[in-house]
């Protein structure tokens, strides 16, 4: 019964530019299974991760999936652009995502001053 308090706990919603997603967590049914956790759709405005991650590995997802909907939404990935094919994107939001999960894990307190500062903001 926990499973399902922290499952729908993390069903929520995040806004992208113009777009409000829906995240969902699910059980693995992605369109490329391979190696993956997690799924940006942008023609449901969705984002599905897989069930039972582990929180760090639900962050990373989260945050992967969030970077794909980044790039779709501002035409970094339109033809003639920079992340045009789809290994481009990958390795980019790949490197992109490991490098800030690193700066947040090893700097516990770097969100909140992002937060302060935003925030504050007028």
């Amino acid at each position: 019964m926990r499973k399902n308090t922290v499952q729908s706990q993390r069903n929520s919603k995040v806004k992208v530019g113009y777009q409000e997603i829906d995240i969902i967590v699910e059980k693995a049914s992605f369109s490329k299974p391979s190696d993956s956790y997690g799924e940006f759709d942008h023609r449901k405005n969705l984002i599905s991760i897989q069930e039972d991650l582990s929180d760090k590995d639900y962050a990373c997802t989260l945050l992967h999936e969030i970077l794909h909907a980044i790039v779709y939404y501002y035409s970094l990935t339109q033809s003639g652009e920079p992340l045009d094919t789809e290994s481009k994107e990958e390795t980019v939001i790949n490197s992109i995502t490991n490098g800030l999960m690193a700066v947040f894990k090893d700097n516990p307190n770097i969100l909140k001053e992002f937060q302060h500062r935003i925030h504050n903001v007028r």
